[in-house]
Order: structure tokens, then C-alpha cells, then sequence
């Protein structure tokens, strides 16, 4: 079996196009031989790798000369949805392996805000050299409207993608019925490529006693540029900068996962291999359990110090994670991993809650790709109880703070401010001050919602 665990960075719910015509009168046995085909193909196969392979209806109760999107929904079970989605998905391509930021992206997240009539959209964060980065765009900026448009929930993914667009910026007045003022405009250029490394920012802090902090924004766990698992160029990144934090004798670590929908399972297993206490070096670091069918029944990960090669474990005591409610998959893989050896702090909101492992079976006769859960991920206490997401030591609501939303990294920023605070010697109770405005604001939409992901990730299988 390929350790190559990971996890695809789509949005759940893709739509796929329609394999039939409707032309009327027109001689369509071939495609419906196809489609009774793949839906067979893609029934024998869950039936042997599906988790929950023993809730499958009986092949009499389904309809094979349904679209393969349609029928494929009708086969799982209702243990792996969520939130109206489900964990395991189809597609109708041969490989998709790259985020819209690799392909065609302004190169910006944002969260939304809804009032009664009115939506508006705050920056998350801006990737460097993209059209949103060129403009002058940043994190914390509030974006009233674009071409002259109001957001809607409807029209908000324009934001994301195009041809060019003219942002309407504005400022927090706190005055329940005209909460914003306009400041301006900007322009964005046409969306390009964008390079989404995961480490977005590193910094090294000293503390009040003069030890070294590390501050590590870690925004996916991909192995290089469109999530190939053969291209290890973010992985050697992430090596190179943890030979640097060895060499300034790091002592304590913030590691900000907040953004983070998840990625390669065998990353996670580098940086955490990277960040444990060296006497966990060689013992496990998850255990993912299959089916009754499935042999091997489980695959062990350790913390496997052949993994660092030119990088450093920092044999660290301790870990402050940042966290929220996009921290999912092998964000969680991490924490549920480590914290056996070591003493893991979560600041921010309830993660997630994915413990489920999926494999992409590509059945390339026909052109389908399947992505069914196959595993749920254990730690080396087989503790697998994050179904409903971490709940963090110390909660903060950084979506609360409307005026002081600093750019990531920046010592003042909300959430890392309570981390330094808890290593210069803060209690939890002291270090959770933050003051929130109440004026009806809801939290909306984000672009982050097409990162969801579905769980870990075994390497494709052609069939």
C-alpha cells in the first residue's frame, strides 16, 4: 500500500457535467451500456473498499443507468455526512490535483458578513505575487462591493476569479445602521496562476526570558506546487526552515493552522516528526484502520526521522497551535498525533472534526474518478474522538474583532498575541481579553469553503 496519505484541497459538492444528451430520437444504447458499466465498476469496487461497505443498498434497490454523480450519491452512507455534504465524491476528469489558486485566482480569502439587507467581505489574507498583492490589497480590508455590485450569496465567487475587478473598500464605523464608510477603490488585474506555498509566513520571537519562538502560518500540507506527490518542493521548504529554527535554538513553537483544510497525510507526518520530543522519534504517529475486507487491516505512521533528511526535530516539550473552524483533516491528524508526547495548546475555535481517510480511484475507460472514505484516522492511543472537532484550550473568535485585525505574523495580531502571552507566563484566563462589537453582524460565506476537503488521502489507483 502507498503511504502517500493526502488530501485533496476541492470544494465538496463539485458539479460534474452530464454524461447524456437529450436530443431526442437519437440512438443512445452505447452510452447507456457505458453508464451501466462504470456504475457497475463503481458498486463492485465500494462494495470491497467503502467503510461503511455493509450499509450499501442492494443492487436491486439502485438504478445503473443512472448518471454515475447521481448514482454514486445514492450508494453512501449517512454516517459520513456533514453538514449536508458528504466526505466521499466523484468527478468526471482523470486527474484533479491543483486548487484554484494554481490555475486562475486573484490570489485573496475572505470571510463574509451579512447584516439584515446588506453582505460584506473581509480579507483573510493575500498570497505574494498575486493580482490582489500587485494592488495593494490586505489582510483585514473590508470590501463593500466589486463593479459596482453589491455581494450576494450568489455572486460572491466572482471574487474569487475573472477577467479584472474593481473593489469598493471601506472602513468599521460601529454605527448599527451604516456599520462601514467607503475609503476608496482599487483594481485588480486579470486572475493568473498563483504559487499558494503553504508556508506563508515564518518568524522567529524572543520571549521576555530571551529564549526563541518559532511562528509558523502553514496554510495546506502539500508536497509541492498543484499537490503532486511526486514533486517534494514545499516539503524540502518545509525542511529547510526547520534546519534554521535548529540553528537559532528554538525552544518554543506557534504553529498556525487556521486556514488549514488539511493536505498530504505524509506531510503531516514530516512536520510532526519535525516538532516532537526526539524520544518520540520511531513510535506512532497515526494508525489508519480500513474495512473487515480491506488486508492489511491498518497502516502505521510513525514519527520516522528518515522523513527529515536536511532538515531538524526541534524536540520540542510543548506546542501552541492556532486553530479554527477550518482546521480539518491532517491539521487534526497532527494534533490527535502529537498529543500523546507532548503538551498541545489550541487557541482559536472548534476544529472540523475529519478523522476519515479516502483513496482516488481512477476509472479511466470512462473517464470517473471516485474518492470514497476507506479508513478513520487513530492516534497511538487509539483515540480516533475528534468527530466533532478539537475544542480549543483557550477559545478566540478573530472573526469578533472588527477593528484590530492585524496582518498574520504581526505580534499585536489577535491570535498570535494570546499565543506569546501564554509562553511569556500568562494564564489561560489572563490571556483571554479580547473585546468583540455586537451590531448584527453574521458570519457568511467564505472563499475557504471550496478548500474543504474530505479526509486523508491514500495515492490514486488506476483500475
Amino acid at each position: 500500500m502507498n503511504n502517500k496519505l493526502y488530501i485533496l484541497i476541492v470544494l465538496l459538492g463539485t458539479t460534474i457535467s452530464t454524461l447524456f444528451t437529450s436530443c431526442k430520437g437519437d440512438d443512445r444504447s452505447l452510452e447507456y451500456r457505458d453508464t451501466e458499466g462504470v456504475n457497475s465498476q463503481i458498486y463492485s469496487l465500494m462494495d470491497s473498499v467503502y467503510l461503511w461497505y455493509n450499509e450499501i443498498p442492494a443492487s436491486s434497490k439502485l438504478n445503473f443507468y443512472a448518471n454515475p454523480d447521481v448514482f454514486f450519491y445514492t450508494i453512501l452512507s449517512s454516517k459520513e455526512k456533514k453538514n449536508n455534504s458528504y466526505y466521499s465524491w466523484i468527478e468526471q476528469k482523470k486527474v484533479a490535483t491543483k486548487s484554484i489558486d494554481e490555475s486562475s485566482s486573484y490570489g485573496f480569502e475572505f470571510l463574509s458578513y451579512t447584516t439584515d439587507t446588506t453582505r460584506y467581505a473581509r480579507v483573510l489574507y493575500v498570497l505574494p505575487g498575486s493580482p490582489a498583492s500587485d494592488a495593494g490589497l490586505k489582510r483585514g480590508d473590508w470590501i463593500l462591493s466589486f463593479d459596482g455590485k453589491k455581494i450576494t450569496s450568489s455572486n460572491y465567487t466572482e471574487l474569487l476569479t475573472g477577467s479584472g475587478i474593481n473593489l469598493t473598500l471601506g472602513v468599521f464605523t460601529g454605527n448599527a445602521k451604516t456599520p462601514f464608510a467607503e475609503s476608496g477603490t482599487l483594481t485588480l488585474a486579470a486572475a493568473r496562476a498563483v504559487n499558494n506555498d503553504p508556508i506563508l509566513v515564518n518568524k522567529v520571537f524572543t520571549s521576555t526570558s530571551g529564549s526563541k519562538i518559532a511562528y509558523l502560518m502553514y496554510n495546506r500540507f502539500s508536497t509541492g506546487p498543484g499537490d503532486n506527490a511526486d514533486d517534494n518542493t514545499y516539503e524540502n521548504e518545509l525542511r529547510q526552515v526547520f534546519a534554521a529554527y535548529k540553528s537559532q535554538n528554538v525552544q518554543d513553537f506557534i504553529l498556525d493552522l487556521r486556514y488549514n483544510p488539511g493536505g498530504y497525510l505524509s506531510t503531516s507526518q514530516l512536520l510532526s516528526t519535525m516538532l516532537a520530543p526526539s524520544s518520540a522519534l520511531g513510535k506512532t504517529f497515526c494508525v489508519t484502520k480500513f474495512n473487515a475486507k480491506m488486508n492489511p487491516a491498518q497502516y502505521t505512521f510513525t514519527f520516522n526521522s528518515s522523513l527529515i533528511k536536511d532538515g531538524a526535530n526541534l524536540n520540542l516539550s510543548r506546542l501552541y497551535v492556532l486553530v479554527s473552524n477550518y482546521t480539518a483533516s491532517a491539521s487534526e491528524a497532527l494534533i490527535n498525533g502529537l498529543k500523546p508526547f507532548m503538551n498541545v495548546t489550541l487557541i482559536g475555535a472548534t476544529t472540523e472534526g475529519k478523522n476519515l481517510g479516502s483513496q482516488a480511484y481512477e476509472f479511466s475507460e470512462f473517464n470517473w474518478t471516485i474518492h470514497p472514505i476507506i479508513c478513520m484516522v487513530y492516534n497511538a492511543e487509539d483515540k480516533s474522538d475528534y468527530a466533532s472537532g478539537f475544542t480549543p484550550d483557550l477559545v478566540l473568535n478573530e472573526s469578533a474583532d472588527y477593528n484590530a485585525f492585524r496582518e498574520l505574523g504581526n505580534e499585536n495580531e489577535i491570535m498570535l498575541k494570546q499565543a506569546l502571552a501564554l509562553i511569556n507566563g500568562a494564564s489561560v484566563a489572563k490571556a483571554a481579553s479580547t473585546r468583540s462589537v455586537s451590531i448584527g453582524l453574521n458570519i457568511g460565506q467564505s472563499s475557504l469553503d471550496r478548500k474543504k476537503t474530505n479526509g486523508a488521502w491514500l495515492a490514486p489507483v488506476k483500475r
